[in-house]
C-alpha cells in the first residue's frame, strides 16, 4: 500500500468506546459508565466526565477536554452520538490487493429522564451505506433490590459487547473479508435488527449481576416471543492493583441454543479479556465454536498496545474448516472525544486447498460526544 494511502486512512471514524476491558480495569459493571445498564452507546455523567475526560486521553492534552459538556441540553434530556467510517486493505483475489473506505455507523442517541426512576432511550442511525437502524426502550430503575426493567427494541445481554463486530463472537467476517466458509462468526453481526425484548436486571450480592430477557426472534427474524437470554456476571477487586470479571451467558431460540463464558483480569497496566461460545444449530445440525482472547498493555495514559486471538469453527465435527486470526495494534486517545486505532490482522484457514490470505491492515478513529 502506498504511504499516502496509508496515512490518509488516519482520518476515518469508528464506533463508540463500549469496551468490556474498561469494566474489568475498574472492577465495576458497564452501568457505571453507560445509560444502558448492560453497556454500549450513550455515556452517563461518570463515563463522560470522568473516564472519557480524565482516564483515557493523553495526559499532555487533558486540559483540552470540554468539562462543560455532559450531553444534557435540558434538565431532563441528554443527547450523544457515535460516528464511524472504516478503511481496510485486503485481498480482493489471491493476487490482487485493494484498499476500501466505507461508512460504518452514524448514530445519534437521546435519553429523556422522566424522573429518578424512569427514562426513555432512542437511537437513530445509519448502518453501512444506506440501511437505517433504530433502537428504543424504556427503563424503570431503582425497583426493589435495586433491580431494573427494560422494555423495547434492543439486543439482549449476551457475552462481551466488544467494539469490534468482526470478532467471531460478535458477528465475524462479512463482505470484503469473507474467507469462503459456511459461516464466519456468530449471531451478533452489525446488520442485525434489534428484537423486541423485556429484560429484568438484578444486582445481587457483592458484584454479582443477573439479567434475563424474553424477546422476538433473532436467528430467524419474526415477531414471536421465542428468544430467551440470560446472563450472570461478577466483577470485583482483589486490591487496588488487581481486578477481575467473570460471566456466564445462555441463549435459546427454537432449536438454536448458545452458551458461553467470558471475563478477564486486570493487573497493573495489563488487562486480559476472553470469551468462549458454543452454538448448536447456528448451522443446521452442527455445533459451532467461537473464541476470543485479548491482552492490552497501557504503556502510558492514552496509548494502549494490544494483541488479540480470534477463532471460529463453524462445524466442530468436521476435521477441517476453521479460521484463526491474530491481531496486533495500538489504540491512541489524543482527546476525550477521539481514538485512533491501528491494526495488523493475519488469518489462517484450516480448509483443504485454501490459500492463506495476505495480512489485512485496518486504521480506525473514534469520535463520540
Amino acid at each position: 500500500m502506498q504511504i499516502w494511502n496509508f496515512f490518509s486512512l488516519l482520518f476515518i471514524l469508528n464506533l463508540s468506546f463500549a469496551l468490556p476491558r474498561f469494566a474489568i480495569q475498574n472492577g465495576a459493571s458497564c452501568i457505571a459508565c453507560h445509560v444502558n445498564p448492560t453497556g454500549s452507546g450513550l455515556r452517563n455523567d461518570y463515563g463522560t466526565n470522568v473516564v472519557a475526560l480524565e482516564e483515557l486521553p493523553l495526559e499532555r492534552w487533558l486540559d483540552k477536554g470540554n468539562e462543560d459538556w455532559d450531553g444534557y441540553i435540558s434538565d431532563h434530556l441528554q443527547i450523544g452520538g457515535d460516528f464511524r467510517l472504516q478503511g481496510v486493505q485486503y485481498n480482493e483475489t489471491d493476487s490482487t490487493r485493494k484498499s476500501a473506505f466505507f461508512p460504518m455507523q452514524a448514530d445519534i442517541y437521546s435519553y429523556l429522564k422522566l424522573n429518578n426512576n424512569a427514562g426513555i432511550f432512542t437511537k437513530i442511525g445509519v448502518r453501512g451505506s444506506s440501511s437505517l437502524s433504530t433502537e428504543y426502550w424504556a427503563l424503570l430503575s431503582n425497583l426493589p433490590q435495586n433491580a431494573w426493567l427494560r422494555i423495547g427494541r434492543t439486543l439482549p445481554n449476551y457475552g462481551l459487547r466488544v467494539d469490534d463486530h468482526t470478532s467471531f463472537i460478535r458477528g465475524g467476517n462479512f463482505s470484503r473479508t469473507l474467507l469462503d466458509l459456511d459461516k464466519e462468526g456468530l449471531i451478533f453481526g452489525p446488520y442485525l435488527n434489534p428484537p423486541s425484548i423485556l429484560e429484568l436486571g438484578v444486582p445481587m450480592f457483592g458484584g454479582l449481576q443477573w439479567t434475563s430477557s424474553i424477546g422476538t426472534g433473532i436467528v430467524k427474524s419474526n415477531e414471536e416471543l421465542n428468544n430467551l437470554t440470560t446472563q450472570f456476571n461478577y466483577t470485583g477487586n482483589i486490591n487496588d492493583n488487581i481486578s477481575y470479571m467473570g460471566g456466564f451467558s445462555y441463549m435459546q431460540e427454537n432449536n438454536f441454543s448458545m452458551l458461553g463464558i467470558s471475563g478477564g483480569l486486570s493487573f497493573g497496566d495489563f488487562t486480559y479479556t476472553f470469551e468462549a461460545d458454543q452454538a448448536e444449530n447456528w448451522i443446521e445440525g452442527n455445533t459451532s465454536l467461537a473464541l476470543y482472547d485479548e491482552i492490552v498493555w497501557e504503556i502510558i495514559q492514552g496509548i494502549h498496545l494490544m494483541g488479540k486471538y480470534d477463532y471460529f469453527d463453524p462445524k466442530t465435527d468436521w476435521q477441517t474448516g476453521s479460521i484463526s486470526r491474530y491481531t496486533f495494534g495500538a489504540e491512541i486517545y489524543p482527546l476525550n472525544i477521539m481514538e485512533i486505532k491501528l491494526q495488523l490482522r493475519m488469518n489462517q484457514i484450516d480448509l483443504e486447498n485454501a490459500v492463506t490470505p495476505d495480512p489485512e491492515y485496518l486504521i480506525q478513529t473514534h469520535f463520540w460526544f
